[in-house]
């Protein structure tokens, strides 16, 4: 019998199932992002594993607080501080901060008082999901020496130091601010660096990211699952509007500088070409009145996305800045909406470009890319159906959350036998 075997078996016959403390930034019920989705998805799978999970996140602004609910888990909710002046001081304090800004605007006064009275409960394992949670990581290492027994986990979503670092030297806008997000990705780095370095597991979301923490011995590839609907058949036809999509929200700067720099690009071309561009998800107004655009419509937050796969071409990847897995990719691949894409945008995917999508350099390249294939159905529809059969069987999220608790139990018995062994040490002659 196999070793995860062994686990499993471990986890259904135990005494009682894992006590996990999963420690989040923001709210991740109703997810309108992609980090987002991640971690509900995953934390609602490990769940449905067999792990007993409270979460503790702080809500957004207008969030009904989820406290619990029939799904079995706990939810301890921090109110968020909507205070502009309380924002303005925590960015502002940031700057003499050891911590990165993601980590420093979470490190609230609500949010410290909510930890401390979690951790004065039992766990068996304690999540810190995200970088902008690295502001725990002295909180859980006390925990930890207290109770040796006890796993710490950090899921990264993608290589933060170095896409910190590309989000900096890819900023063209005010030089102060460019200085200012060189030092933050220093900050970033190094406070990864220190969760990776303090815990038992660390979960990673893409190959590449494996590649880059393997080498500790304590990573786990947990790629995403899919949860939307799976499309049976589509056929993009004459009749398909000569429409491309952007699909995702542009909140965070690195997004934000993705889309203007493929819009900058496209929109004079689309709109020569008789082309449209949607962009559906949450972008900052802002972004949207700064300049007149031509064949370019956002449409803001769209709930239900069916009637929009369905009428549109194409589907865009523009994601020069930035690391991790794309959620959205799985979104136009079950929907059977034909990707084309920056090469360094479908990590964490088993597709083959020129077979399964199309890729592209950079922006222009991926401009010119989409305005020429636009009216080449037949290829339209060969990429959807190829890239469709080669992901339909991959993306199950139940098992992303087997394969986390088997991982958990499997560090919490080196960390059982490590403190054995420490205190077996001391106290012999």
């Amino acid at each position: 019998m196999n070793i995860v075997c062994e686990l499993s078996d471990f986890a259904e016959i135990g005494p009682s199932p894992l006590r996990c403390l999963w420690l989040t930034r923001i709210n991740p019920v109703l997810p309108d992002a992609g980090d987002l989705t991640y971690s509900f998805h995953l934390l609602s799978s490990l769940n449905r594993a067999g792990v007993r999970l409270t979460v503790l996140t702080m809500g957004r602004t207008g969030d009904c607080s989820r406290r619990a609910s029939d799904d079995g888990i706990e939810w301890v909710v921090v109110p968020s501080d909507s205070d502009r002046e309380a924002a303005g001081r925590l960015a502002v304090r940031s700057l003499f901060s050891r911590l990165p800004n993601v980590a420093t605007q979470y490190n609230t006064a609500s949010f410290r008082r909510a930890l401390r009275a979690q951790m004065v409960r039992d766990w068996d394992a304690i999540v810190v999901d995200h970088l902008g949670m690295g502001w725990v990581c002295r909180a859980v290492e006390a925990y930890r020496q207290l109770k040796p027994g006890v796993v710490s986990i950090f899921v990264a979503h993608q290589c933060e130091g170095q896409v910190r670092r590309s989000m900096a030297r890819n900023f063209h806008g005010n030089i102060l601010r460019k200085i200012a997000l060189s030092i933050d990705a220093a900050k970033a780095d190094r406070l990864e660096k220190k969760l990776v370095r303090q815990s038992n597991l660390v979960s990673v979301i893409t190959a590449e990211d494996l590649r880059h923490f393997g080498n500790l011995g304590k990573a786990e590839l947990l790629t995403p699952g899919y949860a939307g609907p799976f499309v049976g058949f589509r056929e993009i036809n004459d009749a398909t509007p000569r429409r491309a999509l952007i699909l995702g929200s542009a909140i965070w700067l690195a997004k934000q500088m993705n889309l203007m720099e493929f819009v900058a690009a496209a929109d004079g071309l689309f709109h020569q070409r008789r082309i449209e561009l949607w962009v559906v998800g949450n972008v900052p107004d802002h972004l949207q009145v700064k300049n007149h655009f031509y064949a370019t419509r956002f449409l803001g937050f769209v709930e239900d996305l069916e009637p929009i796969f369905r009428s549109v071409r194409i589907g865009i990847v523009a994601e020069r800045t930035g690391g991790g897995f794309k959620l959205k990719t799985l979104d136009y691949i079950f929907n059977r909406v034909p990707i084309a894409a920056i090469s360094s945008s479908i990590a964490g995917l088993p597709l083959t470009a020129g077979l399964h999508y199309l890729c592209f350099e950079s922006m222009p390249e991926l401009a010119r890319g989409v305005a020429d294939a636009i009216d080449d159905i037949e290829r339209l529809n060969s990429l959807q159906q190829a890239a469709y059969e080669k992901c339909k069987n991959g993306f199950d999220w139940n098992d992303r959350g087997q394969t986390l608790r088997d991982a958990i139990l499997k560090a919490r018995q080196s960390a059982e036998r490590a403190s054995r062994g420490a205190t077996h040490s001391e106290s012999s002659p």
